[in-house]
């Protein structure tokens, strides 16, 4: 096979070939991608087993979309590991049966069924720590919000929350680790698929029952296809949203005049989860393989390598986003790429964008006052591809708070 073409040297300038998020933090990644892409749309990394980093807009939204030359097989996550396989590791006709399971837990009707209990559980939330004035938003609120929206949505009981929390955690934080990855997918798969199991042969509605009744190729689903299942969704509805929601209160928290405004206008709300999700998305990207020789702005990419599709670096694209760093609400439909494109696009971002927009909204109306409480706030990177902030202190005047 063909050699890719050599780099220019203002690549090799842009020293990215010892690149990884296992390696650094979101906010050196962000420097030097962006240096990086200033100077070839495509840079190289040596680490975990070499690829090639696509940094430009429109070159991550082309590949996304053409999903025959760059493929999700093996997987879409690097190293590759001895995991569930999720959706976004197969391609067609493979996916096309994985999507209408997933499909079969969240679809388009999902957001309105459930953002009712999703806005009753961010007032009990806030109802638990109001009169206290301060709190850790995302032990005490991010993460609580998406994990009882995702057992409103799967049929689990919410005391099984605060363990599928801990599991999924591990499950990201293992993926180097093949003993402790093993043992993490044991655990996880004791606790999402006993309860579909139970319910084979089964009537019933919930999700829990049609998975355990599905069928895929025209036969049920084996038992490793249901844990794959369950955890693609309990993975990419809880840890994902996680971030999301996170990184919104941070970025509004840390701005008063930001935070006033929403209160004033909370119709603007949306668009301030669209800035949070562009500037911060919860995935900074995804690997594919090159199927066949490929050209990308002049950069050949070779038949077998791996290209990364940075999703991160496209959405702070200067030819794509105007004043691309900075977090404007002024920006209308920004039309980012963090919930990927084409067909592995994901099926839950109308729910992320639900979720995200009943907390926030939920929260600056009955905390108005609610700032930062601390200002060395960092982003990093937890397992895999995964961005998230690990705590966010906030202080407020405390307050009584009465369900009205």
């Amino acid at each position: 096979m063909p050699s890719p073409s050599p780099r220019s040297d203002d690549l090799q300038e842009s020293a990215l070939t010892d690149f990884s998020t296992y390696g650094t933090t979101p906010a050196e990644a962000h420097e030097r991608l962006a240096a990086a892409r200033g100077k070839c749309p495509v840079a190289r990394s040596e680490e975990l087993g070499a690829f090639d980093i696509l940094l430009r807009y429109a070159d991550v939204r082309n590949a996304a979309k053409d999903w025959r030359t760059f493929s999700s097989r093996p997987s879409a996550v690097r190293p590759v590991a001895a995991r569930a396989r999720l959706a976004i590791d197969w391609d067609p006709p493979e996916h096309t049966a994985w999507r209408e399971i997933v499909n079969l837990g969240v679809d388009d009707s999902t957001p309105d069924r459930i953002e009712g209990l999703v806005r009753a559980d961010t007032v009990d939330l806030i109802d638990s720590f109001a009169s206290r004035g301060e709190c850790d938003l995302v032990a005490e609120y991010c993460e609580q919000v998406p994990l009882l929206a995702i057992c409103h949505i799967l049929g689990f009981d919410s005391e099984h929350k605060a363990e599928i929390r801990r599991l999924s955690s591990d499950v990201l934080a293992s993926l180097k680790e093949p003993e402790r990855l093993r043992k993490a997918l044991g655990d996880f798969s004791q606790i999402a698929t006993a309860p579909v199991l139970e319910r084979r042969g089964k009537e019933g509605g919930d999700f829990l029952t049609l998975l355990a009744n599905a069928e895929m190729n025209g036969r049920p689903l084996d038992v490793q296809e249901i844990t794959d299942t369950m955890v693609s969704l309990l993975l990419a509805g809880h840890e994902t949203t996680v971030s999301g929601l996170s990184s919104l209160l941070y970025e509004v928290l840390r701005r008063p005049e930001v935070r006033d405004r929403l209160i004033a206008d909370p119709d603007l709300i949306p668009a301030a989860v669209e800035e949070a999700l562009r500037l911060h998305p919860p995935v900074f990207g995804f690997y594919r393989r090159v199927t066949s020789d490929v050209s990308i702005e002049g950069v050949d990419l070779a038949e077998n390598s791996t290209a990364y599709l940075c999703w991160a670096a496209a959405n702070r694209d200067p030819e794509k986003f105007t004043d691309p760093d900075e977090f404007r609400l002024d920006r209308g439909m920004s039309r980012h790429l963090t919930f990927g494109f084409g067909i592995h696009a994901c099926p839950g971002q109308a729910v992320a964008r639900m979720e995200m927009t009943v907390a926030a909204t939920e929260l600056l109306k009955r905390l108005p006052d609610i700032h930062l409480g601390a200002d060395d706030i960092r982003h990093e990177f937890r397992g895999s591809e995964t961005e998230s902030l690990s705590s966010l202190p906030a202080v407020f005047t405390p307050t009584s708070y009465r369900r009205g």
